[in-house]
């Protein structure tokens, strides 16, 4: 369920899609809320790489004490640093925005500040279940991946929700399943948030930048209005 968050459920929560390093893109989406920074907001992970400043995204998720579920390229840096047992994976995390979220931690600390952020990787979850309900009577379902096909054995399949992508599954089917919750998650990048009878995909690709397949916004979903806040790639 939502374990120590401490959430105030007389407030709206506001789930933010992926940051990869993206900081001033995320301070301005932040200053966007109602609340601004004394919002109650949940990340659905893959704060880090690709971006220039991983480190410093991390960093102020902690300083904050926001919510955030285990993203998979938080995953991938884990078997990097050997933090986590090896899948295979380890090689890839340099190619897939390791390089930059590396510079990023040379600048701010090096490897005694990547302990640190390591450490707190470590004691992400993989989903959040939210006891406030939308109008449906839907609880909030915050995971990284397409988490809905697996809801019902999320224990047991914990990385396949960290994992799981939108065109593995027939969706369109799994929007018509009434699991009594409702999946926000990210990692399937999208041009603009995709928002089904019971799912919500909210990567919006803010760090891809100059790639016209991709909007390069930071989403983020407030909850339970289902209202989209949003805003465009900043970083100087």
């Amino acid at each position: 369920m939502d374990g120590d968050l401490n959430l105030d459920y007389s407030k709206p929560i506001y789930i933010i899609g992926d940051v990869h390093g993206c900081l001033e893109t995320l301070c301005a989406l932040i200053e966007k809320l109602p609340q601004k920074w004394d919002s109650q907001i949940i990340f659905t992970g893959d704060l880090i790489d690709r971006g220039a400043k991983s480190c410093e995204v991390v960093d102020l998720v902690m300083k904050y004490n926001y919510a955030c579920v285990l993203g998979n390229h938080e995953e991938l840096m884990l078997e990097y640093y050997h933090a986590i047992p090896s899948k295979g994976y380890n090689k890839i995390w340099i190619n897939n925005g390791g390089y930059e979220a590396m510079e990023s931690y040379q600048r701010n600390g090096g490897f005694e500040k990547i302990h640190e952020h390591l450490e707190w990787f470590l004691k992400l979850p993989r989903f959040l279940e939210i006891p406030l309900c939308d109008e449906k009577g839907q609880r909030l379902f915050v995971t990284h991946g397409f988490g809905l096909p697996y809801y019902k054995e999320k224990e047991k399949k914990a990385e396949m929700v960290t994992w799981s992508r939108l065109k593995s599954h027939n969706w369109e089917k799994e929007a018509k399943k009434n699991y009594g919750v409702f999946n926000v998650f990210g990692h399937d990048v999208r041009k603009v948030p995709m928002i089904m009878e019971n799912f919500a995909a909210i990567d919006t690709g803010c760090v891809y930048v100059g790639d016209d397949s991709k909007s390069a916004v930071l989403s983020a979903l407030e909850w339970p209005s289902k209202q989209i806040y949003q805003q465009d790639n900043c970083e100087r």
